[in-house]
């Protein structure tokens, strides 16, 4: 008889069961990963507004009510919304206390929605002091509470925090 060279059905099945087991377990990880990717593109994106906004409020004595008034260049989306490829971003001054101002970077995925924002506060001596917070956006699609979205939403929120879930008195995100 001669030598038979190849795999057995058994030894194939083996193998497309590894792979399938690698795969559920590795495809959620590289998800969160690539969201925390692009979260950093907005953190980054804000750090930057947020301080062109605290030197804006230096030097006129008012927070800034539009992008163009900073002095920096924001991108624009190709939906001609400012933010980057992968988010919205917006500002404005909190209307609860004229020492503070807010900068959001809102991220819509898959029926899910979350916000992340810097909070500055002017301290009254010249400096600022900067928090931020992100919120998953609950029932974004289905008006419905603790819709699937609501879920995806907030385990990529913990992920671009690390997990930090409590906020303090004053807004702080441990961790983040």
């Amino acid at each position: 008889m001669k030598n038979q060279y190849g795999f057995t059905l058994i030894e194939l099945l083996v193998v497309v069961l590894i792979i399938g087991i690698l795969t559920a377990v590795a495809l959620p990880q590289y998800t969160t990963a690539v969201e925390k990717s692009r979260a950093a593109e907005a953190l980054t994106l804000m750090s930057a507004v947020a301080g062109a906004a605290e030197r804006y409020r230096l030097q006129k004595d008012v927070w800034p009510n539009s992008f163009a008034k900073l002095d920096l260049e924001v991108p624009v989306r190709n939906d001609g919304k400012p933010g980057g490829k992968s988010f919205i971003i917006s500002m404005g001054d909190d209307a609860s206390d004229s020492n503070r101002f807010v900068v959001v970077a809102e991220r819509d995925i898959n029926n899910a929605k979350y916000v992340l924002k810097t909070i500055i506060t002017e301290n009254g001596n010249g400096s600022f002091s900067q928090n931020r917070i992100c919120t998953e956006e609950t029932s974004f699609d289905s008006g419905k509470v603790d819709a699937p979205g609501d879920a995806q939403a907030k385990k990529y929120c913990d992920a671009v925090t690390n997990g930090a879930e409590n906020v303090d008195g004053n807004g702080n995100l441990a961790g983040f």
